[in-house]
């Protein structure tokens, strides 16, 4: 089950931000904190005053004060939406001091051995989930023995000189991953995906595709195909694929990788 704690704590920096960009906002109209706005109808028409807030009193706004009038709302909406940020920042502190969604793998953990060999649990603990993941047995499909050979560090035979540099990195990462695992894709069938990776920490996978030739017409356009059918099936961008590219002009970059693995796979 994916711990969603990261991703609250995230949000709570987001809504940090939000409310000091609001105060800093707020002090480039400090010398209208007295001014407030009201507004009535007349002939169907908006008509707007000034509401001395100390006095109590109001007045005609003219249309020149237009811009004057967007500060005071502007201000006072930001202060409406700080109120709700702040609310929703509290209740977000409070969740997580009661969100421990890791106890549910400590309920098999915390069974007697001779028990355990009874229950097949629902919720596998970490390190037996990444076991299993890793143990998946699947027909991998053939290389040419007349091409060049590319093993990584672990042993894996690759394709290609920039599919070895991206697997070597992945392991070196601790990424346990899959070469051209057998995936279904609608309108096309089988394929099999360069890698297909394993984040740890969220238990989430990811397709990794390699394209390498995109300056060969021929592969660039059959490979454009291939990636409308990913994403026909669900596998987008960002959300639980990677891609990177090369020419013959213009190579892998190492740093490119590494920013990928950073991003979406540690």
């Amino acid at each position: 089950m994916q711990d969603y704690k990261e991703k609250l704590e995230k949000q709570i920096q987001e809504i940090d931000a939000l409310i000091t960009q609001i105060d800093k906002n707020a002090l480039r109209v400090k010398s209208l904190s007295n001014c407030g706005i009201a507004i009535s109808k007349s002939n169907g028409k908006d008509q707007y005053y000034w509401v001395d807030k100390l006095a109590q009193k109001r007045k005609y706004a003219r249309i020149e004060e237009m811009d004057k009038l967007k500060k005071v709302a502007q201000r006072d909406y930001e202060m409406l939406l700080k109120k709700k940020l702040v609310k929703i920042r509290n209740d977000i502190l409070g969740f997580l001091k009661l969100y421990d969604i890791k106890s549910l793998e400590n309920v098999y953990m915390g069974m007697a051995d001779a028990r355990k060999k009874l229950v097949t649990p629902i919720i596998e603990p970490l390190d037996i989930y990444v076991e299993n993941w890793k143990k998946e047995i699947y027909e991998p499909m053939g290389i040419n023995e007349s091409v060049t050979e590319f093993f990584s560090n672990n042993g894996i035979r690759v394709r290609s000189k920039s599919e070895l540099i991206i697997a070597n990195m992945l392991e070196q990462s601790g990424i346990p991953y899959r070469y051209e695992y057998p995936l279904a894709l609608k309108g096309m069938g089988a394929v099999r995906p360069d890698f297909t990776c394993l984040n740890i920490r969220t238990r989430k996978e990811y397709i990794w595709e390699h394209f390498g030739m995109m300056d060969n017409i021929a592969y660039a356009n059959k490979n454009v195909v291939k990636i409308e059918a990913y994403e026909q099936s669900g596998y987008f961008l960002g959300k639980n694929m990677i891609m990177t590219f090369e020419t013959s002009q213009h190579a892998i970059s190492s740093n490119i990788i590494k920013a990928m693995i950073k991003e979406y796979l540690v």
